[in-house]
């Protein structure tokens, strides 16, 4: 997290001194991140997620669950990617994340889903800036005490 302003200082000058004829592709952020793992070059996570988590963490509010997701988050970062308008979504609680929903209809596909504990069925959810937002979704039964998915669909109950 301390070095992306860094990084991002190295991508620009790097970008405005590139031999585009030598280089034709410009240089991403992730070139310049030396603590994060090269192993695990994977984006198993849509770039608006981990502009959500990292604005998340600047801000002090990020969930502790999802920073079980570190790696693939920065292996996710793209230059100019900005959260969505909707960054996220929780329960009173805080035991639900749904970071950067998209609503299908009614329901509501968490571009990452965070369940700390063993929490199923209907559950209310909040918009993290807009806290008067409310929804109602259905969280699947998953075996273990807390769960991560990516692009997870949340059902909306029947009225």
């Amino acid at each position: 997290m301390n070095e992306l302003a860094v990084a991002n200082l190295s991508c620009l000058t790097a970008n405005m001194n590139r031999d585009s004829t030598k280089r034709p592709e410009p240089f991403e952020l992730r070139d310049f991140l030396v603590f994060r793992d090269r192993e695990d070059d994977s984006a198993v996570l849509d770039a608006e997620v981990s502009a959500v988590a990292l604005s998340l963490r600047h801000e002090d509010r990020c969930p502790p669950l999802v920073i079980a997701t570190w790696p693939q988050i920065m292996a996710s970062v793209k230059n100019g990617v900005v959260p969505p308008k909707v960054r996220a979504l929780h329960s009173d609680d805080h035991s639900v994340w749904v970071l950067a929903p998209r609503w299908e209809g009614r329901n509501i596909r968490g571009g990452l889903v965070a369940v700390r504990g063993r929490i199923c069925g209907e559950v209310t959810v909040r918009d993290l800036d807009k806290p008067l937002n409310v929804y109602r979704v259905l969280v699947p039964d998953r075996p273990g005490y807390g769960w991560l998915e990516a692009r997870s669909l949340l059902v909306a109950p029947e009225n």
